[in-house]
């Protein structure tokens, strides 16, 4: 048996050995159909900017003052216009109370730090056709000298016993109770009721602020104008009073607006060798790519044959903080390079990058700690094939951190900017230790 396997570990070597490496095939492929592939790195220019004036689209309202030792402050507060309810209510009812009630499930910062929530009414509605901006002035709206109600609160209401908390439908809430004229005048006039026109007679709406507290901001799901009331069931001998509440809800149908009332500068903003993104306060990156070297290097220098981009990445780098100071904010999920020419566009009409946005996402993987934005060559492309285009004029970009994107392989997606209290330092692109860049790859069939 030995012998055998010596013998046919022999054969095989002497079959090994007997091959020898060719090239027969390059040889015969002309040299018209061999593929050139290059691929080059560019280093880009970037700068920390804050952007004062945002459009205040956002899925939740936002409410309190947070402050980071590295990312610095913002205090954030609304505006808010209540909805008209249909539902009636007795003629003769008990203990009615009329509140300002904010639900939430998520808050920012401390659990347990105090904070105390201001309620102003608004003597000028907000008009429902107006994309308002984060920098909107409330005097212009609103007598702050004239306060209807305030209410001391923390995030976490540790009275709340956790059987309750486990429930399915649980929120967390600040209830205001407001001055009982309020509550007499809605009760004296059933033509509140009939509609929006004739309710904002009553009550044009609300500017909910915080005067003190920094360390928690409450991401708020819904806001109601909430009638609580007791009244006797109509039955023969009514042994109880029930109790009900009529809702009049912030919604869909009306206006309210995110309002970024104080901002503190994060520490080292001036920085070369770093650069910020924090999404509530309004700072973000701004990129200016080489398209034109870019374009120049797409001609193969011994043929002048155009090449094709087949590739294009931008790298961003995170630069941890954990270790420096502890930080309450973390990196957003994603990030959009955008024009700085659609900007305004899209804040105010929510244009898209490109007709499938998955080009200009950039997701963060927080095991390398970085954003990738990979498939950008189709995007860039477009406009360097475009000889109309003045490509000095499309060098500038923003990244913003956006929130809400539901499908970003395709064109369905729905994308706002971010408001919540996110942020991240990135290397610059002046950065000693690895700079912002971009790698393209090129080919010649």
């Amino acid at each position: 048996m030995k012998r055998l396997y010596f013998f046919v570990t022999t054969c095989i070597l002497l079959v090994c050995a007997s091959c020898e490496p060719s090239d027969i095939g390059a040889a015969l492929q002309p040299e018209e159909d061999k593929m050139v592939v290059q691929t080059d790195s560019f280093y880009i220019q970037s700068a920390t900017e804050l952007l004062s004036s945002r459009h205040s689209e956002s899925d939740n309202l936002e409410l309190g003052y947070l402050y980071d030792p590295i990312y610095g402050g913002v205090k954030l507060d609304f505006l808010a216009e209540f909805r008209y309810s249909r539902d009636t209510f007795p003629a003769t009812l008990q203990e009615p109370k009329l509140n300002v009630v904010m639900y939430y499930r998520a808050f920012y910062g401390d659990s347990l730090a105090v904070n105390e929530a201001s309620v102003y009414a608004l003597q000028q509605p907000l008009d429902y056709e107006i994309d308002y901006k984060s920098d909107i002035n409330v005097s212009d709206y609103c007598d702050k000298s004239v306060l209807l109600a305030k209410k001391t609160y923390v995030a976490y209401d540790a009275t709340v016993p956790s059987a309750e908390r486990k429930k399915a439908d649980y929120c967390d809430k600040v209830q205001i109770e407001l001055p009982q004229s309020y509550c007499d005048k809605l009760l004296a006039n059933r033509d509140y009721a009939k509609s929006q026109e004739e309710f904002l007679k009553f009550l044009k709406g609300v500017y909910v602020t915080t005067h003190y507290g920094s360390r928690t901001v409450l991401n708020i799901d819904s806001v109601n104008l909430e009638l609580s009331y007791r009244y006797a069931p109509k039955i023969t001998k009514p042994d109880s009073l029930v109790s009900a509440v009529c809702i009049y809800p912030v919604n869909r149908e009306t206006s309210s607006v995110v309002r970024v009332s104080e901002v503190e500068a994060p520490s080292g903003v001036l920085s070369d060798s770093l650069n910020y993104i924090i999404s509530s306060s309004g700072y973000v990156t701004r990129l200016t790519l080489p398209l034109s070297r870019i374009k120049e290097s797409m001609v193969d220098k011994e043929t002048d044959e155009e090449l094709n981009l087949n590739h294009m990445s931008l790298i961003l780098e995170v630069a941890d903080v954990a270790d420096v100071l502890p930080s309450r904010m973390t990196p957003p999920d994603v990030l959009l390079l955008i024009r700085a020419n659609d900007l305004e566009a899209f804040f105010t009409q929510s244009k898209y990058p490109a007709e499938g946005i998955a080009s200009t996402l950039g997701v963060y993987d927080p095991d390398r700690k970085h954003y990738l934005f990979n498939n950008m060559a189709d995007y860039m492309e477009r406009f360097m094939r475009d000889d109309n285009l003045q490509l000095d004029d499309l060098n500038d970009f923003y990244l913003l951190p956006i929130q809400g994107a539901t499908d970003i392989l395709g064109t369905n997606a729905v994308v706002r900017h971010l408001f919540k209290p996110y942020a991240v330092r990135l290397r610059s692109a002046t950065n000693q230790h690895s700079p912002m860049r971009l790698v393209v790859t090129y080919s010649k069939l």
